[in-house]
């Protein structure tokens, strides 16, 4: 996927609409858009009902377009200019080829009309047929059946829910509905949207603004405590002391002996990382985690075995989304150690710190959908299975990966802790070496 197809100052063309870059210039026109309340019951960035509002929506953007990760559109109709609503690439991945289609709000007169339809279809053309796209995905909140409604009757595939994974404005953690398009598929999608919008439609008279009260019922919404929580850290390294493991700062002085833990090609053979089977490859691993854990993209530890008294494989913190609260562990080690207490207690230490110490709201697992015995394990953890990301990760060789998705929230921690326990606490064998 081509990155330089998702400059800023983008602007794209449709049969009825203009995407143009969203721009400050367009407040005014916005906030007469967005009067109604309808408009924002869902939105996760809600424009608001006054200019210093819809200013400081426009402004929310600002970091995310600037660092490449989103491209934002005010909606215009064709033949007069008048602003209907915004629209977007989101989270844009180049590196495997995938992007969301998402913050899509429309002036309720447009609703039920070709316009969200016209939006999707510039959208989708511009990311799979100009940009080289694999995979497009779309979200919503679990509670508005109207744009799941509208999403599936795209021709999105449904794919999973993922539980309380936004935080709101309001405090609120919104559960997601998760769709997906793969190149593949849009040929089909294509042709249904073409149809549906060579129908002949006349513009709606604009109808007197209604303000309607935003329901007070939150569910399955889950309210913080005390409102908006502070942003996770999970940058500062820390040692990870368990009965049978030490998760230590990963450092270059690690690599020899995790080349060796990493000698076995079956410990890769469905990992988002590596492979690391010698010490050339190992190294080049840990070198892309600490530039990683420089961004603040990742917190990596080695994993040491106090029984072995070597080290045994890397642990990661991943995926931090430190405004939504919420994290993903990543886990591989020595296949001479499966099935036993090393892999339940590395999850135990970094489940307790990411709950307890960082305060997450959410942390989520994702194993291959073809890898049946991780599966197996992250269930065993006591999370939730959620659904799977179809063909959202490029590996080594040009394969995508399938995802099955798992979660455990804050309030499942303490009877996932006590089962965790519990299963350490069972007789296996102690160590025999200190530290």
């Amino acid at each position: 996927m081509l990155p330089e197809r998702f400059a800023a100052d983008l602007v794209l063309g449709g049969l009825y609409v203009d995407l143009r870059p969203l721009s400050l210039d367009d407040a005014p026109e916005l906030l007469r858009a967005s009067a109604s309340t309808e408009v924002q019951r869902y939105l996760r960035h809600r424009p608001g009902w006054t200019l210093d509002d819809v200013r400081a929506y426009i402004r929310s953007y600002d970091p995310f377009i600037s660092t490449g990760q989103s491209v934002m559109f005010t909606i215009r109709l064709r033949t007069t200019g008048q602003v209907l609503g915004a629209t977007g690439f989101h989270h844009i991945d180049p590196a495997n080829e995938s992007v969301e289609v998402g913050g899509t709000w429309l002036d309720p007169q447009f609703w039920r009309t070709p316009i969200n339809s016209d939006c999707k279809r510039t959208l989708f053309a511009h990311a799979f047929d100009t940009a080289g796209a694999h995979r497009v995905s779309l979200q919503t909140d679990l509670r508005n059946e109207r744009s799941q409604n509208a999403i599936i009757d795209l021709g999105a595939t449904r794919e999973a829910v993922l539980r309380e994974d936004k935080l709101l404005g309001d405090g609120c953690f919104r559960t997601s509905v998760q769709f997906g398009i793969l190149c593949s598929e849009w040929p089909g999608v294509r042709a249904k949207l073409d149809v549906r919008l060579a129908r002949p439609w006349r513009l709606p008279s604009p109808p007197p603004v209604r303000q309607v009260p935003v329901p007070t019922d939150t569910s399955p919404a889950t309210r913080a405590k005390g409102g908006l929580p502070p942003p996770l850290r999970f940058r500062r390294p820390v040692t990870l002391r368990g009965r049978y493991v030490e998760l230590r700062p990963l450092e270059r002085g690690h690599i020899a002996q995790l080349a060796v833990a990493g000698r076995d090609p079956e410990i890769w053979r469905w990992l988002r990382i590596g492979p690391g089977r010698n010490e050339v490859e190992m190294g080049a691993l840990v070198e892309r985690l600490l530039a990683e854990q420089r961004l603040g993209e990742v917190l990596p530890f080695a994993i040491w075995s106090r029984t072995e008294r070597r080290f045994v494989g890397i642990f990661r913190y991943l995926d931090i989304e430190r405004i939504d609260q919420s994290v993903e562990l990543g886990t591989w080690i020595d296949s001479a150690l499966w099935r036993t207490p090393i892999n339940t207690e590395v999850k135990y230490l970094a489940l307790r710190h990411a709950f307890e110490k960082e305060h997450a709201h959410r942390v989520q697992l994702r194993t291959d959908s073809r890898n049946e015995r991780s599966q197996q394990a992250i269930a065993r953890l006591g999370a939730t299975r959620e659904g799977t990301l179809r063909e959202h990760l490029k590996l080594e060789g040009g394969v995508y990966r399938s995802s099955v998705c798992f979660s455990i929230l804050a309030s499942d921690w303490p009877g996932v802790r006590g089962e965790l326990e519990r299963k350490l606490e069972r007789p296996w064998p102690a160590p025999t070496h200190a530290v």
